[in-house]
């Protein structure tokens, strides 16, 4: 990554939020979600996108607010968890390469991202993993310790990288003008197979664009049906919904495909079960689903010939079978080291699981996974969780499927949100019905010291 045009904005954005950068900064931390995979700032062997930028100076002021007693790190649901992952992580990672020196691993070589068997040893790549999870660690903690955040927090930065990517899609089928070398300045770039067109929008491949796309898409259902008031707001939502369901499509990925699918059951799983806790809503579900299956009968045919489509061309694909081989080996490397891992950044499969397994091994999955967990199911049970926990769902979800980086930048700030809804229901619990009769948060129980929730600046 380069030094870019995009660099010098970001930190314009961070010096234009200091004044007031406790209310403004997490507005800009998702605007930067726009461009999740551009360079912004190269720092040594760790170049920085937007989001990593503004996190890092987030990082820097909560650790300031720490070492002077104003935030604590621990003492909200999951931080436990967090800092015993990141302890073993940083353990694993520091020690791996020295345990098993020499071990045949999966990283990258050469030009085009491309990844090969190499020796197992130090690279900066270790540095860079640790570095990125530790970052996004630290905005974790300070939205943990923050009041209520707008449950909408998550709109701008959705918007600019579904509008961005669809910006792409018109660029390339009908010649508009496109941003591409603010987009396009990392030294990684998909290119087309012939005859086979898939859109990457903003990100470096097509797979990474359905990750983003079926979490945005099942972000704005939940919202729709759960938490958005007012014609303008719902408006906003179906808008996104409806770019997100383009790049979809027009991504032609197999991770969306099966990892879709399978979001598409949690989130009526998430939506039906919302409407019942609240008794509001359950006719617009019935109806909504009644619309929805009418609407998949009628379009049958071009719906399962779409799906068909893609999933036979990526299963006879050299990137299957590339994939496949990456997944497979990560679990033989997994069993190789006994279950103990070769560190963050050593070795780079294709899904999240085998990721984790081949990294950090037994130890660092359980307390990931224990720590993904405890988040999603304290969040998703309180009114401003659920979006931001849906989010995370979708992302663990496709990742299973394919996509290794574990500090995605949606994946991280999904958790921050949810994190924060959770701490803030326990200060003062807001139930659904409270939110069905007043359209907003609940005042305290009577006989309780917790002060009046702060609605979203």
């Amino acid at each position: 990554m380069t030094q870019t045009l995009l660099g010098a904005l970001t930190l314009v954005g961070v010096v234009a939020c200091l004044p007031d950068w406790r209310r403004r900064l997490p507005w800009l931390l998702s605007l930067s979600l726009a461009l999740p995979a551009s360079g912004a700032v190269p720092v040594a062997a760790l170049p920085l996108t937007p989001y990593l930028l503004v996190a890092l100076v987030i990082g820097v002021l909560v650790s300031y607010e720490w070492m002077r007693g104003a935030l604590p790190l621990t003492g909200w649901p999951g931080s436990a968890l967090l800092l015993g992952f990141i302890g073993w992580a940083a353990l694993i990672t520091l020690a791996g390469p020295a345990l098993f020196s020499g071990t045949t691993v999966l990283n990258t070589s050469g030009g085009g991202g491309l990844v090969a068997p190499n020796p197992l040893g130090y690279s900066g790549s270790n540095l860079a993993q640790v570095a990125y999870f530790v970052i996004s660690a630290l905005v974790i903690i300070w939205f943990a310790n923050r009041e209520r955040l707008s449950p909408h927090l998550l709109l701008p930065g959705l918007y600019a990288c579904m509008g961005m990517s669809t910006w792409r899609l018109l660029s390339e089928k009908a010649g508009l003008p496109f941003p591409g070398a603010i987009v396009d300045n990392s030294t990684r770039a998909y290119i087309d197979e012939p005859g086979n067109y898939r859109l990457r929008g903003v990100f470096t491949e097509p797979s990474t664009l359905a990750h983003y796309s079926i979490a945005t898409l099942a972000f704005c259902a939940v919202m729709l049906f759960a938490r958005s008031r007012g014609r303008q707001l719902r408006g906003l939502y179906l808008l996104l919904g409806a770019l997100a369901a383009v790049n979809i499509v027009f991504s032609r990925s197999g991770t969306g495909v099966i990892g879709g699918g399978l979001v598409l059951v949690v989130v009526v799983v998430l939506i039906i079960g919302r409407a019942l806790r609240s008794d509001r809503g359950m006719t617009a579900v019935v109806i909504s689903g009644c619309g929805a299956i009418v609407l998949g009968l009628v379009f049958s045919s071009p719906i399962l010939t779409y799906g068909k489509d893609v999933f036979l061309t990526k299963v006879d694909s050299s990137s299957y079978d590339q994939r496949s081989f990456g997944d497979r080996f990560a679990l033989s490397l997994f069993l190789e080291t006994r279950g103990v891992g070769v560190g963050l950044g050593s070795n780079q499969p294709s899904s999240l699981v085998p990721m984790l397994l081949s990294c950090v091994g037994v130890i660092g999955t359980l307390l990931f996974a224990a720590f993904v967990a405890t988040v999603v199911l304290r969040s998703v049970i309180t009114p401003h969780g659920l979006g931001p926990a849906t989010v995370v769902i979708s992302l663990v979800v496709t990742k299973s499927v394919a996509g290794s980086f574990l500090s995605e930048p949606l994946l991280m700030l999904g958790i921050a949100l949810a994190v924060n809804a959770i701490t803030r229901a326990r200060e003062a619990p807001v139930t659904d019905r409270d939110v069905a009769a007043t359209g907003g948060p609940a005042p305290p129980r009577s006989g309780s010291t917790a002060p009046p929730p702060r609605l979203p600046a």
